[in-house]
């Protein structure tokens, strides 16, 4: 899967989310995508408003590194967030609460 590829299921992905339980406030997160079609994304909730981007965001709460097949998994939920994260396959770099704020608007838990 090339990052165009992924970067394009992710805003699909998220577009489809609500993110009204964040509140007032701008909360970031980047996407380290490694391995095949790997890329850096955004993603920026502002007061329940969420903008994707393919860039990286230098002063992003959180960080999520995982290669592009974990993160289809993830998402498909084949691979639980716990069980990626505990096996090394996502690592979780800055503000681990906001890390567990977006698995909880995305019903997933970390």
């Amino acid at each position: 899967m090339t990052f165009e590829q992924t970067f394009k299921a992710m805003k699909k992905y998220f577009s489809k989310k609500s993110f009204k339980k964040f509140g007032d406030g701008v909360f970031s997160y980047e996407f380290d995508v490694t391995g095949e079609g790997e890329g850096i994304f955004y993603i920026e909730v502002k007061d329940g408003a969420v903008d994707i981007q393919p860039f990286d965001y230098r002063n992003a709460l959180c960080t999520f590194r995982v290669s592009s097949d974990n993160l289809r998994r993830i998402l498909e939920r084949t691979l639980a967030p716990t069980e990626a994260y505990s096996s090394g396959r996502l690592a979780v770099f800055g503000d681990v609460s906001a890390a567990f704020r977006l698995a909880d608007a995305l019903d997933m838990s970390l």
